[in-house]
């Protein structure tokens, strides 16, 4: 009997759909977002996912279509944000100068547009 290799085109495929539905979907929880809850819950709730992503220098599902494509290419490589770009080039100063600075704005929208 012999061992039949597994199809990994699939995993391909499952990535790039990942991908495409990814930005529509994030685009109709945000528009949902604020059309059900109030402005001041509705903007704590965006700058802290906001704020949850930038700490994890990433979305989520960045990471799991990098690694559902590695599944089909193990030297693809998994281009990651800005924010890592920086990370990566200039330290840990710059993780904590990015997030510091996205934080210090939501602070800042939620005072201008809710005091």
């Amino acid at each position: 009997m012999t061992k039949r290799r597994l199809d990994t085109k699939t995993w391909w495929i499952l990535g790039h759909v990942i991908d495409l539905v990814h930005m529509p979907f994030v685009i109709l929880l945000v528009l949902w977002g604020a059309a059900r809850f109030p402005g001041e819950l509705y903007v704590s709730i965006v700058v802290t996912t906001v704020i949850l992503q930038i700490g994890l220098m990433g979305c989520p599902c960045l990471a799991l279509t990098g690694m559902l494509k590695r599944l089909h290419d193990p030297d693809y490589v998994n281009h990651w944000s800005f924010t890592v770009w920086l990370y990566k080039k200039y330290g840990r100063v710059a993780g904590v100068a990015v997030f510091v600075f996205f934080t210090s704005i939501g602070f800042a929208l939620n005072k201008f547009l809710f005091s």
